[in-house]
């Protein structure tokens, strides 16, 4: 699985989200991988994704969009519904 990291160099909160997904792409390594898009330098993806706020994570499996949230989520909170959402895609292979 994949989450996609919507951010902006413009959004304060982004930057500080940041930090929480590279802490959370540490302990998750294997089960998700973790990619930063900037929505002002690729805004074709963010488009597809109809990303409306930053940040944003999108979560996929292969082409499909499986869960995510928008907006900044504390440490705990964007765990909780990364690993949440992973559990409850009936493509998950993940075993809690």
């Amino acid at each position: 699985m994949k989450a996609i990291v919507f951010t902006s160099n413009y959004c304060p909160y982004c930057r500080v989200f940041k930090r929480t997904v590279e802490r959370l792409k540490n302990e998750l390594d294997g089960l998700v991988k973790f990619e930063f898009v900037n929505v002002d330098e690729n805004r074709v993806l963010a488009e597809k994704y109809e990303v409306m706020m930053v940040p944003t994570v999108v979560i996929t499996k292969g082409d499909e969009v499986v869960g995510g949230f928008m907006g900044y989520a504390d440490y705990k909170t964007a765990r909780e519904a990364i690993l949440e959402q992973i559990l409850a895609s009936p493509k998950s292979n993940y075993k809690n």
